[in-house]
Protein backbone atom coordinates (compact mmCIF):
# COMPACT_ATOMS: atom_id res chain seq x y z
CA UNK A 1 0.00 0.00 0.00
CA UNK A 2 1.34 3.27 -0.67
CA UNK A 3 1.05 5.96 2.55
CA UNK A 4 -1.23 8.97 2.21
CA UNK A 5 1.42 11.68 2.78
CA UNK A 6 -0.19 14.46 0.60
CA UNK A 7 0.14 16.79 3.77
CA UNK A 8 3.74 15.80 3.51
CA UNK A 9 4.62 16.17 -0.36
CA UNK A 10 3.18 19.59 0.10
CA UNK A 11 5.54 20.75 2.67
CA UNK A 12 8.51 18.92 1.50
CA UNK A 13 7.68 20.94 -2.13
CA UNK A 14 7.11 24.23 -0.33
CA UNK A 15 9.72 24.14 1.50
CA UNK A 16 12.37 23.32 -1.49
CA UNK A 17 10.57 26.61 -3.01
CA UNK A 18 11.25 28.76 -0.68
CA UNK A 19 14.83 27.75 -0.08
CA UNK A 20 15.52 27.13 -4.05
CA UNK A 21 14.50 30.71 -5.41
CA UNK A 22 15.74 30.22 -8.55
CA UNK A 23 14.87 26.33 -9.01
CA UNK A 24 12.23 24.66 -11.16
CA UNK A 25 12.60 21.52 -10.20
CA UNK A 26 12.10 19.16 -6.89
CA UNK A 27 12.67 15.46 -6.81
CA UNK A 28 12.65 12.58 -3.93
CA UNK A 29 11.72 9.23 -3.99
CA UNK A 30 8.25 8.69 -5.44
CA UNK A 31 8.19 11.33 -8.61
CA UNK A 32 9.71 14.52 -10.31
CA UNK A 33 8.35 17.79 -10.42
CA UNK A 34 8.97 20.47 -12.47
CA UNK A 35 7.22 23.35 -11.71
CA UNK A 36 6.54 27.23 -13.50
CA UNK A 37 6.25 31.07 -12.41
CA UNK A 38 2.71 30.82 -13.23
CA UNK A 39 2.10 28.33 -11.15
CA UNK A 40 1.20 24.97 -12.95
CA UNK A 41 3.28 21.98 -12.62
CA UNK A 42 4.33 18.40 -14.60
CA UNK A 43 4.49 15.64 -12.83
CA UNK A 44 6.73 12.52 -13.18
CA UNK A 45 5.98 9.74 -11.51
CA UNK A 46 8.84 6.92 -10.42
CA UNK A 47 7.04 4.21 -9.50
CA UNK A 48 4.00 2.44 -11.89
CA UNK A 49 1.69 1.71 -8.95
CA UNK A 50 1.58 5.80 -8.50
CA UNK A 51 -0.22 6.12 -12.14
CA UNK A 52 -2.37 3.71 -11.77
CA UNK A 53 -3.65 4.55 -8.11
CA UNK A 54 -3.81 8.20 -9.78
CA UNK A 55 -5.78 6.62 -12.67
CA UNK A 56 -8.18 5.39 -10.52
CA UNK A 57 -8.82 8.31 -8.50
CA UNK A 58 -9.60 10.51 -11.34
CA UNK A 59 -11.25 7.96 -13.50
CA UNK A 60 -13.77 7.43 -10.23
CA UNK A 61 -14.41 11.52 -10.07
CA UNK A 62 -13.96 12.88 -13.61
CA UNK A 63 -15.60 9.19 -15.65
CA UNK A 64 -14.93 9.32 -18.61
CA UNK A 65 -11.64 11.48 -18.65
CA UNK A 66 -9.19 8.52 -19.14
CA UNK A 67 -9.36 6.67 -22.40
CA UNK A 68 -10.70 3.12 -21.88
CA UNK A 69 -7.79 0.78 -20.41
CA UNK A 70 -7.01 -2.23 -23.14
Amino acid sequence: PVPDNRADVTRRLGDHIHENRHSTRYEDEMFAIKYFQKGTAHISFKRPELVDKLNDIIARHYPGALPTQQ
